[in-house]
């Protein structure tokens, strides 16, 4: 129980140590009177906001290559006589999805975030999608054994996906207001983590590429739909002009179109 502990201790505080070491995550500063944004707050999405869920994918295939090229002799016995307990009573279901009903709240209570509620709606769902997207195939052709050997579908895994997903969403809405925000949706997130593993559900490893599917599914989310957004303004703000024209020997007219 020490030994786990330790580990749990560990993985609960790499992603904070994580944040902080990463430029792509902000900058901490102490007083955010002064006019500083927040610690962590988001920053423009660029090629190093992939470096730490890159990071994190990575960390967690090799562990788990490893891993299973030691068990690959092994012919293990599916746990048939394992009960799951019902989805209400599994903690791991609601900090999964609490930084997410967190940004709801906030709207609720009239504390604006960057996006409209409807654009909110829109991009969690294009987050969620994307972490499927990528989770469940890998689940079905990585074929890892669970620790408790119920099936093959651990790595990775789809609840950490979910929670870093709703976390990223939290940051990236409520970041640059107060790094509370962010301290906590990655704190519920990493405590989902936690407790799929100790719940003997998931490997260390699934958990860590589960962390790092999902945030880079919001962070391609945000920037996709940022894309869009400035291209459909820059549509907006295009103007096309039609004027006539009249010679000595014809009749017509000039288009005139400014990009």
């Amino acid at each position: 129980m020490t030994k786990f502990l330790k580990r749990a201790a560990l993985f609960f505080l790499s992603p904070a140590f994580l944040l902080v070491s990463h430029p792509g995550y902000g900058q901490a500063d102490s007083v955010i009177s002064s006019g500083h944004p927040p610690a962590f707050s988001p920053k423009k999405i660029t090629y190093k906001s992939y470096i730490l869920p890159a990071a994190l994918v990575g960390a967690g295939t090799v562990a788990t290559i490893i891993r299973e090229h030691k068990n690959n002799n092994s012919n293990p016995l599916l746990n048939t006589a394992h009960k799951e307990p019902s989805i209400f009573l599994q903690p791991e279901n609601y900090t999964a999805f609490a930084p997410a009903a967190t940004v709801a709240a906030l709207d609720f209570l009239g504390i604006k975030g960057k996006h409209k509620p409807a654009e909110q709606a829109l991009l969690y769902a294009v987050s969620a999608g994307l972490s499927s997207a990528i989770v469940y195939p890998l689940k079905s052709n990585t074929k890892v054994l669970r620790p408790d050997k119920t099936d093959f579908q651990s790595f990775p895994s789809s609840h950490a996906a979910i929670a870093f997903v709703s976390a990223e969403f939290l940051r990236r809405e409520y970041g640059d207001q107060s790094v509370w925000y962010t301290v906590g949706g990655y704190a519920a997130a990493t405590a989902t983590a936690i407790i799929r593993v100790a719940r003997n559900a998931h490997w260390e490893s699934d958990v860590c590429a589960g962390a790092g599917i999902g945030i880079a599914s919001t962070t391609t989310a945000y920037w996709v739909y940022d894309k869009i957004k400035k291209h459909s303004a820059r549509k907006k703000n295009a103007t096309t002009f039609i004027l006539p024209a009249v010679g000595d020997n014809f009749y017509g007219f000039y288009l005139t179109k400014r990009l």
